[in-house]
């Protein structure tokens, strides 16, 4: 039996992961200079010096977090 499209499905490799989405570094100001602990000049620690940070991911907003509790108190049989 031929399925068209069948081969290529199979032979195809895993799903790539997209790359993390940047934020500028909020203690340096996206410089990737800061202060250290002593005052003197170096490169900031939270960044390593990129002057960009992984974006933290969104925090679900009130009504999901409802949900949430509303599912589960509906779960246990409450």
């Amino acid at each position: 039996m031929n399925i068209p499209g069948h081969d290529a499905w199979k032979l195809r490799g895993p799903e790539e992961h997209p790359e993390p989405e940047m934020e500028e570094c909020a203690h340096c100001g996206g410089t990737g200079q800061a202060l250290d602990d002593g005052g003197d000049p170096g490169i900031c620690r939270h960044c390593n010096g990129n002057g960009v940070t992984e974006a933290d991911a969104e925090e679900p907003d009130g009504d999901y977090k409802f949900e949430r509790r509303r599912d589960a108190k509906w779960e246990d049989g409450q």
